[in-house]
Formats: structure tokens, C-alpha cells, sequence
């Protein structure tokens, strides 16, 4: 059987170092295209471009697309003015994440999404963000973790019967974070399938659709901590 191709969403960045100062980059961390090929699928990196015609004719080739992490979704796209919390936010990333989201729906097409994945996920089906956690009452966990991206920061409780307890066969999980918006209102035909201990939302999947998102970074965990390669696993043989 023929591994399955899986874009993997781009970052942006403008580099403030030496020769390649103010270059504009498109890049995906090493340990996303670690994690695809370590699960059995070929990574396939998706540039921020607006042309929905050549996004396209990129999904064509494509067998699933997982949403990457990065900086803040821009309010105005759920709805809201952004407040003095909201960091670097940039246009024509969200536009590409969301119509890839849309055009990936009508290909009946597997979505992951990590991070700001899932940030993207609750806003293309019309959910809302907290713009900034201390936003919401009664958080008292640090979700942006001071250990290294590679290290554990704090427990999700996972919820039984969901897609999420099975793939980890448990339901409480140690994870990283490093956010500091999470989802406020979950989409229509969307369960939450995972909560830290203060009530944050840390994972969500869709009742019907092969999609499904965390707000941990599972890649950056794989090496020195197998069982997250289990997230990947599930995905890509959805996508065989």
C-alpha cells in the first residue's frame, strides 16, 4: 500500500539574523516532518499562498492535512475586535488555513489540527477563541510552560468514549503547552474530548468528520515521549 501524502501547514516568519535579514520564510519545524514519517506518511509541506486555485490543485495531490502551531488567529475572523492581549497576527496565513479547512470538508479530506490547528478548526466552523486565557474565570495552570518544548507542563483529563481515549487507552495524559488562547464557544457537531484540570479546552473532534484537534504539540513530544506518536498513527491510517 502506498503511504499516504500529508500537507503540513507552513508557519511565517521574517528573520532578523545576519545575510538574511527581513527574508520572508515559510517554514515547518523538523520534529512535524519526524512525526508523519516515524507514523507511516510522507510529509508534504503547504506554503502560505492566497490563490485558492493553486491550493487546490496542492489538496489534489494530498491525502490529509494537518494544521501546525503558530502565532494568534486575528479576532476579526470569529467576530471580535481584538483586545490588548492578541499578539502577532497575520492575514494571509489565517485566509490559506481557513480555506484549506473549508475546500478539506468537501474532499471529505482527515484534518489534524495542533496548537493554533485547533484555533483554526474552532473558528472555520464558527466557534470563538479567548482571545487571551485570563480571560476566562478560574484558570490557574500555566499554560505557556517554562521547561523546555520537548518537556512535559501539565495534565488533560480525557473523556471516555471519544477518539482521544482511545488512541491513548487512558483518560489522563501528561502534555506541553505553549498557548495562550483556547477555544471559548466549540463548534456545532464538535465534542471536546480533552480539559486541563482548570477548564481549559485542550482538545476537540468532530461528531461525524475525520477531524479532529489538540492544544499540545504531540510533535515536539514524540521522541522522549513515544506514546504521542499513537496521535499520529490514528491520523494517518485515517487517511489510507
Amino acid at each position: 500500500m502506498n503511504k499516504p501524502l500529508i500537507g503540513i501547514t507552513c508557519d511565517y516568519m521574517i528573520s532578523d539574523k545576519d545575510l538574511s535579514l527581513g527574508q520572508e520564510r515559510n517554514f515547518v519545524a523538523k520534529d512535524f516532518v519526524d512525526a508523519v514519517m516515524e507514523a507511516g506518511g510522507v510529509p508534504v509541506l503547504i506554503p502560505i499562498i492566497n490563490s485558492e486555485e493553486d491550493i487546490l490543485k496542492i489538496m489534489d495531490t494530498l491525502d490529509g492535512i494537518i494544521l501546525s502551531g503558530g502565532f494568534d488567529v486575528n479576532p476579526i475572523y470569529y467576530g471580535e475586535e481584538p483586545s490588548l492581549h492578541v499578539g502577532f497576527t497575520y492575514t494571509p496565513r489565517d485566509l490559506c488555513e481557513l480555506f484549506i479547512v473549508k475546500a478539506a470538508i468537501e474532499k471529505d479530506m482527515p484534518i489534524l489540527g495542533i496548537s493554533r490547528g485547533q484555533q483554526i478548526i474552532t473558528v472555520a466552523f464558527g466557534g470563538k477563541l479567548y482571545q487571551d486565557i485570563s480571560e476566562m474565570e478560574g484558570t490557574y495552570v500555566n499554560h505557556f510552560q517554562r521547561a523546555g518544548i520537548h518537556d512535559i507542563g501539565h495534565y488533560v483529563e480525557i473523556k471516555k468514549g471519544t477518539k482521544l481515549a482511545e488512541i491513548f487507552d487512558t483518560d489522563r495524559i501528561l502534555v506541553n503547552s505553549f498557548h495562550h488562547q483556547a477555544a471559548k464557544i466549540v463548534p456545532k457537531n464538535f465534542k471536546v474530548s480533552a480539559y486541563s484540570s482548570d477548564g481549559v479546552v485542550e482538545a476537540i473532534e468532530h461528531d461525524y468528520k475525520p477531524i479532529m484537534a489538540v492544544q499540545w504539540h504531540p510533535e515536539l513530544m514524540a521522541k522522549r515521549h513515544p506514546i504521542m506518536i499513537r496521535l499520529f498513527e490514528y491520523f494517518i491510517n485515517l487517511c489510507k
